[in-house]
């Protein structure tokens, strides 16, 4: 003799077997949307840095042109400042975390540099600095020259 096993209506096991996919399906969308979320603000950290580099580009240029118009660099007291009234640049720009970019010469070297995500000194990850540096040489009235 065989028992038989009690079975389930089929429209019954396919309506549970369609919440289950259903409650499943969200909670891989959740996983998918949390995934997006974190590698859209890494790329974002990626681009603030790589725009930070650029712009210290471009003020290293500027240098270099505001150099050939005026056989010197700016003083570490006028600043970057300078660049702009001399028509080297047309605005100063900001780092992508809105703070100002550093320029300093020493040892003969010039140095700029964006203090990252956390606007201090040194740092890891996003909060490293960005710094761009090229030799100068110190002309005998005083301004230093590349």
């Amino acid at each position: 003799m065989t028992e038989s096993v009690p079975r389930r209506p089929l429209s019954r096991a396919l309506r549970q077997a369609g919440l289950a996919l259903l409650w499943v399906a969200g909670l891989g969308g959740l996983v998918l949307f949390a995934m997006l979320l974190v590698s859209v603000e890494v790329c974002s950290e990626a681009a603030r840095r790589d725009r930070a580099a650029i712009d210290l580009s471009a003020i290293q240029g500027a240098l270099l042109i505001h150099q050939e118009q005026h056989r010197r660099l700016p003083t570490e007291a006028e600043g970057l400042k300078l660049l702009v009234e001399h028509q080297a640049l047309q605005a100063l720009p900001m780092d992508p975390w809105q703070n100002a970019y550093e320029y300093t010469v020493r040892d003969g070297q010039v140095l700029l540099r964006s203090l990252g995500a956390d606007g201090d000194l040194g740092g890891e990850g996003s909060d490293a600095d960005i710094e761009l540096s090229f030799p100068v040489e110190t002309l005998r009235d005083g301004g230093p020259t590349p």
